[in-house]
């Protein structure tokens, strides 16, 4: 039997251990958007979790490492939350009912915990040229989700102005720009708004067959 094989207390070592990730991300994510991810020490990490240094170490190498995997874990949420919601669609359902139902299930997925939302669009933000690269690839990937998944229905045989990743990024730049403000906002309008405020511009940036 392997390690991650072994039973302690009735419960298996990877069942421990993805317990325990899990709790560092909860906690990183919570404290970053508390007090912002530069003022906050691996120690505080660790504290906020109520685990060690040598359990934060089994995990991760550094305190970026858990940055990166609470971004990861919150984009990865929100696409799992798109796809779903965009499947869900029938054929007979128009654009900006289509755009809507993406939008809402995108910003539904971050901004129903502005903690996930700080960190996703604040916290994340030219702290290490490494960082801004893997924040780059990930708008690829929310590139060609939008290409592969959400465009067969909003527009079937449409594409984005620009191209893919010019487009997207077009698009994306607003998302962020729009929810950062909403963020900052006292007090913050809801959701909906925002959405209300992204259908059309997603949709301008779409062109479909003549």
């Amino acid at each position: 039997m392997t390690t991650l094989g072994r039973q302690y207390g009735g419960r298996a070592v990877a069942e421990r251990k993805a317990e325990r990730r899990e709790r560092f991300l909860d906690a990183a994510t919570k404290i970053f958007a508390e007090r912002g991810y530069t003022d906050c020490s691996l120690a505080d990490v660790c504290a906020a979790a109520g685990l060690s240094k040598r359990q934060f170490y089994e995990e991760f190498q550094t305190r970026e490492d858990v940055l990166v995997a609470a971004y990861d874990r919150i984009q990865q949420d929100a696409a799992a939350a798109v796809i779903a919601a965009v499947r869900e669609l029938d054929s007979a359902t128009d654009a900006q009912t289509a755009m809507h139902t993406a939008l809402t299930a995108y910003l539904g997925s971050i901004g129903s915990d502005p903690f996930r939302a700080k960190v996703a669009f604040i916290e994340v933000v030219g702290v290490s040229e490494r960082m801004e690269q893997h924040r780059r690839a990930r708008r690829h990937k929310w590139a060609d989700l939008l290409e592969t998944v959400v465009l067969p229905k909003v527009a079937p045989g449409g594409h984005l102005r620009g191209g893919t990743y010019l487009g997207a990024s077009a698009f994306i730049g607003a998302t962020n720009g729009l929810t950062s403000e909403w963020l900052l906002a006292d007090p913050r309008p809801p959701v909906i708004q925002l959405v209300d405020l992204l259908v059309p511009i997603s949709l301008a940036l779409i062109e479909t067959p003549v």
